[in-house]
Formats: structure tokens, sequence, C-alpha cells
């Protein structure tokens, strides 16, 4: 090499490691879309709206680890009253996979338990890949799992259908996931935010969310590659490794913030081990999760909370029911008060605390959990595999990872009063966020009320500032005008004569579909109010036709035989991998850049053909059959799906 050739490529490489230093600056984190409506039957919730394959839009709350989670149009059979047909299901024949696919079959299936702290059994979940567009990004061969037959089990022992999914937000160290075929090379399926960063569409390998919440209105927010300051405030817990890894909780407390109290106390500590020897000083484990709805936390420390609520335990839902009747209700709900939430950070004497006002654990049951609209306490008991603080927490708190420096954080987030967004990139190796100034009492201001002490004579009700929901309406407090009495008058009258109309026609339309029903039942069968086992032709799943709400299946052992085998799943019929626990052989080493297995990822594969992700577990065994085993012996275990390789 001439001496006059080696200072040009100097220059050339220089000149290059600065167009891409420049270029990695100009990076911005990218903005998930929310979904305008809300989902659920024990919510509401907000959710993100995604584009998948040929123009499927799905809605899927956030906060998936590795696999996104869909429910697919099989899940529902066209049966128009299933839950998750709102947010809508996703249809493998409508897939559009780059020429990254595969001929084979991925031989790894995750079970179907892609929640915390809420009981998932049903068939194991089919992996796949398939093209997926946040919104104006688009990641090719995302990593999917797809539920067809899979379902939420409550203590009394009923089967209800799910009715959203969940959007992974990421893994540490992982930009995706390499799966072995049983014919072909090695497929390899894209993170979300891994694949965006080293395709240079978003600053680093990360996310930051604050799901928000319905009622009061706060919109979500989900970056990638950054986050928005505006949505901490106060402390920040600092952690490692995955964000769903169980941390300390030191103690639960009732906090008034503002105004008189609804109780004859201003504080109230040390709920978390009220009447439970078992749990020490130190606390307990919980993780946190975006998939999840509820606080699962130890029945003690929900007792004795709900000790000082006016509520009702359902004991077949694990859940507490609000009595609306009772003043107190809308005084507690309505009230500047919050139940708050402290977390060992650092060492035994450092704290981070976490505050979920009461106006936000006023949630509301609908079908199919429970035949009329109920509000209810979100404390949830019917879980024995571990405490996790779900959708119910994250109203009000941030979480966020940097995957590629193995750091998530979890912090306080704001209330209803949200400045306009702040956002602020994460670098690569960053470990350390920063919050924002704002106060998170004057956030609450307008959407909270500070009770005076008329407010809490003992047979007050309170309204709710800027209430939504009909159980507690907003009143004016500068009554009707005669105009607009009158025409309440004439629109009541109309509405009556409506109503008696509806009443009429549903009736006789109600006593032909009785006659179908009777025709349908064998000879001696009885017929079957909704959340009751179905027997004979009645089966929902199948697209037979119904009465009622999409019925859950009751004491699944005791299913006709003529029910289809994906709608009955009996724990003494069904392989226990069914209930979705994983024992993995193999884990490879999960790094920043995955590396296929178990040879060179270089093949093309047929373009626009999905790739069929079921088969023979590689990763995994299988339990022996018989009940689900306790997961409680297997500590170790943290991660449900494979790692990639390093």
């Amino acid at each position: 090499m001439s001496s006059s050739y080696l200072p040009q490529s100097l220059s050339l490489l220089c000149y290059f490691a600065v167009v891409s230093r420049v270029a990695a600056d100009d990076l911005a984190p990218f903005a998930a879309k929310w979904s305008d409506s809300s989902f659920g039957p024990d919510g509401p919730w907000p959710a993100v709206e995604v584009t998948l394959g040929n123009d499927q839009t799905i809605a899927l709350y956030p906060g998936r680890e590795f696999q996104s989670f869909l429910l697919t149009s099989d899940y529902c059979n066209g049966n128009d009253t299933c839950p998750a047909s709102k947010a809508h299901l996703y249809n493998k024949a409508q897939a559009q996979v780059d020429n990254t696919g595969s001929t084979g079959t991925i031989q790894w299936a995750p079970g179907p338990n892609y929640q915390l702290g809420l009981d998932i059994k049903g068939e194991d979940a089919q992996s796949w890949i398939d093209n997926l567009d946040l919104g104006g990004l688009t990641v090719p061969n995302t990593s999917l799992a797809l539920l067809t037959s899979s379902y939420a089990v409550y203590p009394g022992g009923t089967w209800y259908p799910l009715s959203v999914g969940c959007l992974g937000v990421g893994a540490p160290k992982t930009v995706n996931q390499t799966f072995t075929t049983n014919a072909g090379p090695a497929v390899n399926a894209s993170l979300i935010p891994g694949w965006l960063h080293e395709q240079n569409e978003i600053p680093s390998n990360s996310f930051a969310m604050h799901i928000g919440s319905v009622n009061p209105a706060m919109p979500g927010s989900l970056y990638f590659g950054g986050y928005d300051q505006n949505r901490i405030v106060g402390d920040i817990l600092t952690e490692t490794d995955d964000y769903t890894k169980a941390i300390s909780l030191n103690d639960i407390s009732i906090t008034v913030v503002d105004g008189s109290s609804p109780w004859d106390f201003e504080s109230k500590g040390g709920l978390l081990a009220a009447n439970n020897d078992s749990i020490t000083s130190g606390g307990i484990k919980v993780s946190v999760d975006g998939c999840s709805p509820y606080l699962t936390l130890p029945q003690s420390t929900c007792d004795a909370i709900a000790e000082h609520l006016p509520v009702k335990y359902n004991q077949n839902l694990g859940l507490y029911i609000w009595q609306q009747d009772d003043p107190k209700y809308s005084q507690i709900v309505s009230s500047a008060s919050s139940l708050d939430f402290t977390f060992l950070a650092g060492s035994n004497t450092q704290h981070v605390n976490i505050s979920v006002p009461f106006r936000h654990l006023n949630l509301t049951l609908t079908e199919p959990l429970v035949d009329n609209d109920q509000q209810y306490f979100p404390c949830y008991t019917g879980y024995t595999g571990g405490y996790t603080l779900g959708r119910a927490f994250l109203q009000d708190a941030f979480v966020g990872a940097n995957w590629a420096s193995k750091t998530w954080w979890l912090a306080q987030a704001p209330g209803p009063n949200i400045p306009s967004a702040e956002v602020i990139t994460l670098a690569q190796g960053d470990t350390e966020i920063k919050a924002s100034a704002n106060d998170w009492k004057e956030s609450w201001s307008g959407s909270w009320k500070a009770l005076s002490p008329e407010d809490v004579a003992a047979s007050q009700t309170v309204s709710l500032p800027g209430a939504t929901d009909s159980a507690t309406p907003e009143s004016s407090s500068n009554g009707l005008s005669t105009g607009a009495a009158a025409g309440i008058g004439v629109g009541v009258g109309v509405a009556a004569i409506a109503i008696i109309g509806a009443l009429v026609f549903f009736f006789f339309r109600r006593r032909k579909t009785a006659s179908k029903a009777e025709l349908a039942t064998p000879s001696g069968g009885a017929s079957h109010q909704p959340h009751e086992a179905p027997e004979g032709p009645y089966n929902p799943h199948n697209g037979t036709t119904q009465q009622g709400y999409y019925a859950p299946v009751k004491n699944p052992g005791s299913v006709s035989p003529n029910m289809s085998a994906a709608y009955s799943h009996s724990p003494n019929s069904v392989d226990a991998s069914v209930y979705g626990q994983q024992y993995p052989q193999q884990f490879p080493q999960h790094g920043e850049y995955a590396q296929p297995y178990p040879q060179q990822y270089s093949a093309e594969l047929p373009a626009n053909q999905p790739t069929e992700l079921s088969g023979t577990e590689v990763y995994h065994t299988q339990p022996a059959p018989g009940p689900p085993p306790n997961h409680q012996a297997f500590p170790n275990l943290t991660h449900e799906q494979p790692h990639s390789s390093h």
C-alpha cells in the first residue's frame, strides 16, 4: 500500500464514522399509536393499535417480553358475541411474510399463559411470524404466538374467554429470537425495539410506557428508543434484567392526600402484612406486568385493605365488589385519597412510593365475567403462581427498559393533568432516566375531590368530578332551565315508548329462539344459562346457534362428549402441556446480536409464504399428564420464551 493511499483510506474511514455518528444522533424515539376504543370485561383498559399482515388492524395491551400474543380468528369461529371480536382477531391466512420465512415448521410452541397473576389454561400457542406496522414503522417477521383455544380460569372453576392479546416490547440484550425448524434453515423472528434499532430507526433497543386510563381519561404513552419525561414524577426505582422479574414490595397503605378523610384516619399503613405472620418486615416479591389486569396479592392483604372499604368478596371471581348503595362508596372513589405501594430500592433503608388513587380502583366488570355490570375493587386472590401488579397498578406507574444495558425503571406516573410530551432519547448504554419537576398532587386537580366535613357525613353521597360512569353521575349545581326540563320530559316519553316496543320485540324473539333451542336440546336435556357448562349441540366455540352471551365452560371435565375438542379442556383428559408450564432443556444465552441456531441464517425463503410455527417443542419438555404442577416449585424459571443465542 502506498504512503499516499493510506491517508486517503483513513480519511474515508473518518468520514463514514462521522456520517454514522450524525445519523445515529438524528434518530428520534418512536411513539406507538393508541386505539380510540377501550377493551376488556374488567376495565375498561386502553390498548395500542397495530397492523399485521394484509391490513389487519388489531388492538393489543402493551407489556409482553419477547413474543407478541394474538387471539386468532379461530378463537371465536364467527361468534359475534365473543369478547375478543371488539379488539379484532388475527387471521394467519392474511399474513405477509418477507422472503425470510421457512419451508419447515418452527419446533417451539409456547404455553398459553402469556400473562402473570391470572391462570390461563388451554392449548399451547402456535409460534408464527408476520410483518407488524406500529403506525409508521414496519417490523418484518415479528415474533408472534397465536392463541386459538386458551381461557382465563377463575377460583370458582369457570373458564372465561379472553378479550385482547398482548404486544411484545422486547427483551434484555435481544434483537430477535432464533428457532429451529424440522426442515430447512433456522428462522429468526424479530423483536420490535431490537429490530428497529438494528435498522437505525430508533436510537436504542428500549421501550417506555404509561398505559393511562379510561376514566378519568388519561391518554397512554408508549415509546421505543426513548421516553416521555412528563410521565415520570418523583423518585425512580432502578432494576436490572427483565422488567417482569420479582421486586421487593415493602408495604401497602391508604393515604388521604387532600381534604377530609372518608375514614377515621388520615393514613393507614401495615396493610401488606396484616394478619399474616409469614410476611416479614422485608415484604413480598411482586412482578409488574402490563398484560395482566389486577393487583394479584395475598388474600390476607386484600382482606386487610377491604376491611376499610364498602366491598363484598366474590369467591367465584376472587375479586371484591363495591357496594354502591353504601354512601362511603361514592365518598372514597371520588376523594383525594390513594392506595400507596412502597418498594425497597437499593437497600432496606431506601424506598420508592407509587400511589394509585381510589378513583382508579373503581373499575367495571361486564359480560362474560358477570351477567350485569358491577363496579369492583381489583385486588385479586385467585392465583398461586406469584404476586403481580398489572394494569390496575400501571394506570399510575411508569415502566421502561433499556434492553441494551439490561436496565429497567419503575416510577410514579402523573394524573390526568399531563403536560405535552417532553420526549427524551435513550442511548444504547444509558442506565439512568430523569423525572419531571411536575407535582403529582396538582396533576390530579379537578379529577378528584378534596372532601369537606359535610361530604363525609354518614349519609352523604358525593359525585365524582367529571364522572362518566353511571354509578356516580356528575350533577349540575345550576339545575335545569324550564325549557331543558320540558325537553327532557318529551325525550323520556319518547324513550319510554321505544323501550316498550323493544320489550315486545325481544319477548317474541326470545320465544322464537327458545323454541329453536328446545328443538336443539336432546331429549331429557336442560337449557343452559350463560356461565354454565353447555351440553349437547350447544357449542359457541364452533359457531353453533346459542342463547345468551358467549358462555364459558364451567367444570370442563364434565362437558358432554358431543362438544368439540377445541372447546372442552378437561384437566383429566388433556396432556398437562395445556397448562402452559415450560421446562427448558436448553435456553441459549441471549445476546445483543442473535445468532442463528443451529446453522447460519442465510437461506432465502419463499416470498409471501407464512411460516407456520407449530410442532414438537425443542426448547422444553412437557410435564407428565395430570394436574398442573406447582409453579412455585420452579422458582428459577424466569422466561417462557427461548432466548437468542450469543
